[in-house]
């Protein structure tokens, strides 16, 4: 399944001071969200591979997106996190589905990163 996309949003955060001393070159960190529709809201589903395979599209795309948006080469990203937020009507094995079975790996070769380290969530909205 294609994810149906209703929203994208690309944002670069750079920070030049930190507890008063400078910072040079300056940190810089890109976040790429996407806003879906949930197939499953609303109602019950056993079968969660819709949502897999719309992980797998969204590590791409959104990896992408992050390097382009720092204006770096793929294998110069120092470190990625991912998430998940569900609307009210879905379930935390949505955001579950979404980051876990195949998210990861076409988000790792969209940056060119072997390793992942840091924190990931799945949360529910509220």
């Amino acid at each position: 399944m294609t994810a149906k996309i209703r929203k994208l949003l690309v944002q670069v955060d750079e920070t030049r001071i930190e507890m008063g001393q400078a910072i040079n070159p300056p940190t810089r960190r890109a976040v790429a969200m996407a806003v879906i529709e949930n197939p499953y809201a609303g109602r019950y589903e056993q079968n969660l591979d819709a949502l897999i395979a719309i992980g797998e599209e969204l590590g791409a795309l959104l990896g992408e997106k992050c390097v382009a948006a720092l204006g770096i080469a793929p294998g110069e990203a120092e470190s990625y996190g991912k998430a998940a937020i569900v609307g009210e009507a879905g379930e935390l094995e949505h955001a579950a589905a979404i980051l876990h079975p195949k998210l990861g790996a076409p988000l790792r070769k969209a940056v060119n990163f072997a390793w992942y380290g840091g924190p990931h969530a799945a949360r529910n909205a509220g």
